[in-house]
């Protein structure tokens, strides 16, 4: 078995998260949160989570056709197939799902969050397994706080006077509603 690659890690998370690499990469996390997830789960459920991701990107690269449409490993595929692929491969499985979710949270909330008992009992508990923060600056790196656009209390203030000024709300974010 070899050990979980970074980089597939890196894809799994853009996939999971919908944001981009270099996001990722900017938090300066990404390497803690790998490591973060094999010491919680352990080296061979996280190769198998990313086996299936790669088996789920394969998937998604077929198009409605049944034609392959041989995508090299970072180029995006479809969206729409990607989601149904990762529903079917990673979320639906008993063993990977909840630990797919506790990445996403991972990346959002900078915490890794114990995963439910009925997976520990049946897949093994890890002494790193338990809630924790993984760093000092996941709070402060979290992709929450990107994702709604404010900046993360206590931490990173936005300036004098920010306050005075209503949220920005990128329109991407609003569907179709109104400022």
């Amino acid at each position: 078995m070899t050990a979980p690659s970074f980089e597939e890690f890196l894809s799994l998370s853009v996939d999971l998260t919908a944001f981009e690499e270099t996001v990722l990469l900017g938090t300066g996390l990404a390497r803690d949160y790998l490591a973060k997830v094999q010491a919680a789960c352990g080296d061979e459920v996280v190769t198998a989570l990313l086996a299936a991701h790669r088996a789920a990107r394969a998937d998604a690269a077929v198009d409605a056709g049944g034609h392959d449409r041989a995508l090299p490993y970072r180029t995006l595929p479809d969206r729409a197939l990607l989601d149904r692929a990762l529903r079917h491969r990673i979320f639906s499985d008993d063993r990977l799902g909840p630990v797919a979710r506790n990445v996403i949270k991972l990346w959002y909330a900078g915490m890794w969050y114990a995963l439910p008992p009925e997976w520990t009992d049946r897949y093994g508990a890890h002494a790193a397994g338990e809630t924790s923060t993984v760093t000092a600056a996941s709070y402060q790196e979290g992709l929450l706080w990107r994702a709604i656009g404010a900046n993360p209390p206590g931490a990173k203030a936005p300036g004098y006077g920010s306050w005075a000024q209503p949220p920005r709300i990128e329109d991407r974010y609003l569907n179709g509603a109104t400022k």
